[in-house]
């Protein structure tokens, strides 16, 4: 006879959604990536944090998209444009 395994546990959405300033707040971040950080690696912290406001759920337990995005906004735009 074959057993059939359970179902996996269903998952919770307790995921806390973003207020409105907090997902400003990381498109202005990803937006000035690209100014502050010309290159690939301000595509891809304009990717990251657009992606992070477009989703607009907190999913992080360390605090490090908050963090990236006032390292980004602190920059002054670059030279290099």
């Amino acid at each position: 006879m074959i057993e059939i395994p359970a179902p996996p546990p269903r998952i919770v959405g307790d995921a806390t959604a973003l207020a409105l300033h907090e997902k400003s707040r990381l498109r202005a971040a990803a937006e000035h990536a690209r100014r502050a950080l010309p290159g690939p690696v301000g595509d891809l912290i304009h990717r990251e944090l657009l992606a992070h406001a477009e989703f607009g759920y907190r999913m992080w337990g360390d605090a490090l998209i908050p963090r990236l995005a006032a390292d980004v906004l602190s920059r002054p735009p670059s030279e290099e444009q």
